[in-house]
């Protein structure tokens, strides 16, 4: 299976004057290869996608790639509230080399199930590359209907569901629906359910705790392959333990800026954070 394995929603380093640090990204992204992950995802959710000029996105997406050489999957995001500016950058990671394409639903409006079924099939007939669709309701306020999973999956470009819904339910529902290990590809975005997802056929897990332990989300993934349980559930304790130093306790946006400092101090980036996003130096 192709869409599988640990991706990485790889944080977007940025200089103190807010420019793309195109070094630090290739410092990550070794990083996390040599982890052993499978998967780069730049421009996720972890990646401040949203707060980043389409030029810059570009340059991220390009440094990515240049510095992976091939030796792991690279989804780029291209989510965003214009359609138009989707496609684009769709193309344009295309030209740079990107493997796939991932998109959450625009978050400005609200939208019925039918809504949603429509943009997707409207944007897989538009990107030129296989597009892995992005379920996370903590910032869109509101989730891709299970019923309406069942019909995309359908279509020859859409290869592979992200859910990082924390929903228990769900994620079993969708799971069974989707035929389970061998079925349409499902990607856990939501750590904690990582070892409950994966003992009913998930096929890949997307943990931004991988910046800090990549290794042991490789062997998570590694020994659910061979379902080894209890040794996917001790090492479910240890990556929660890790994720704990910048989510316990704070907002999104606060973990992401502790995450960077986090890995400020093991010096593969700055802390730098975009606007509305800011800086912290304080590491609980």
């Amino acid at each position: 299976m192709k869409y599988c394995g640990v991706v990485v929603p790889m944080v977007t380093a940025f200089t103190p004057a807010g420019a793309v640090d195109e070094a630090a990204i290739g410092q990550i992204a070794d990083h996390l290869i040599g982890g052993g992950v499978g998967g780069i995802f730049p421009l996720g959710t972890t990646g401040e996608a949203a707060s980043i000029h389409p030029d810059d996105r570009r340059k991220v997406v390009a440094a990515t790639v240049k510095q992976v050489k091939g030796r792991a999957m690279v989804y780029a995001g291209i989510a965003s509230n214009c359609f138009r500016e989707s496609i684009e950058a769709a193309s344009a990671y295309r030209d740079l080399g990107a493997d796939a394409v991932v998109a959450h639903m625009p978050s400005y409006y609200p939208l019925s199930d039918g809504d949603i079924e429509r943009y997707f099939l409207r944007l897989a007939d538009s990107v030129p590359l296989p597009l892995v669709l992005y379920n996370i309701p903590a910032t869109t306020h509101h989730s891709i209907a299970l019923d309406v999973v069942d019909r995309l999956r359908k279509h020859h470009n859409i290869v592979a569901i992200k859910d990082s819904a924390n929903d228990r339910q769900r994620i079993a529902e969708l799971l069974n629906r989707m035929g389970g290990r061998g079925g349409f590809p499902v990607l856990l975005g939501c750590s904690p359910l990582f070892t409950h997802g994966l003992k009913l056929g998930a096929v890949g897990l997307v943990p931004s705790g991988a910046h800090l332990v990549p290794h042991l989300y490789q062997a998570m993934y590694t020994a659910a392959m061979q379902q080894a349980w209890e040794q996917v559930e001790r090492l479910q304790n240890e990556t929660d333990a890790a994720c704990a130093q910048y989510l316990k306790g704070r907002s999104l946006g606060e973990s992401l800026a502790v995450l960077k400092t986090l890995l400020e101090q093991r010096g593969l980036c700055g802390r730098t954070m975009l606007p509305p996003l800011r800086d912290t130096s304080g590491v609980a």
